[in-house]
């Protein structure tokens, strides 16, 4: 198998990743600047790839210990050879194991300040010809609202929860999180300026009252295709949204 090993936030983080299969996309980085620990917080990044995510909050969250979970050994190791070519074996840690699992070693539940998740969003019944893509992209065996279900497991009393998904999943993510999260911050993500939002990052915590907001959201580039600004800051630098 073929790789390339590609900069993210500018350089801070070297991500090698295949040339043909699964490739961490700006969600990585968007779902990452969504996190806005403090300290030597405990983040937890669920469906971690090739670490992506969890190496992205490492640069942004510079105390914060860090695990990621992943289900593919092919991805979970190659997320590990991730961590040690950025020198954070001390503060990121990559587990292979199932998510739904009753009981994961070394990752005990209820317990994380953050967690944080892309989940696989293709619905349709289209399988990738590359396995490892299939089930890192489609929503097949792990239906959303269980995937959500493991996630919030993880979150302590008044931890936060963290995702990117489809825009026009957000009625059905929306109801999967009422009652069980509070102050849930909404964010809108257009990929062009002028088409509708494509994405959407969720941000919302335990124990909390207050209601949803609706944010202004964040738009990736202009109508002549051009990054903005905003997505500059986000990208390169490292700007929380």
């Amino acid at each position: 198998m073929d790789f390339t090993t590609d900069d993210f936030l500018g350089g801070k983080i070297k991500l090698r990743q295949p040339v043909d299969g699964y490739r961490a996309t700006s969600d990585a980085v968007l779902l990452a600047a969504a996190v806005s620990a403090r300290g030597r917080a405990r983040i937890l990044d669920v469906g971690c790839g090739s670490g992506a995510v969890a190496l992205c909050v490492a640069a942004r969250c510079p105390e914060a210990l860090i695990t990621g979970i992943e289900l593919q050994p092919e991805m979970a190791a190659l997320a590990q050879e991730n961590v040690r070519f950025n020198a954070l074996e001390k503060r990121l840690t990559v587990v292979q194991s199932d998510i739904r699992a009753k009981k994961i070693e070394s990752v005990p539940t209820g317990c994380f300040d953050w967690v944080v998740s892309n989940p696989p969003f293709i619905l349709e019944n289209q399988p990738s010809p590359d396995k490892v893509r299939d089930v890192a992209h489609r929503e097949a065996d792990c239906p959303l609202n269980e995937w959500i279900f493991n996630c919030l497991r993880y979150v302590n009393a008044r931890g936060y929860f963290a995702l990117i998904n489809r825009a026009d999943r957000l009625p059905e993510l929306l109801s999967l999180l009422y009652g069980k999260l509070g102050g849930i911050r909404i964010v809108p993500i257009w990929t062009k300026e002028g088409e509708p939002a494509k994405r959407v990052v969720l941000v919302g915590r335990k124990g909390a009252k207050s209601p949803a907001v609706l944010e202004k959201g964040i738009v990736l580039t202009d109508k002549n295709g051009v990054k903005t600004a905003e997505a500059e800051e986000i990208m390169r630098y490292g700007k929380g949204i």
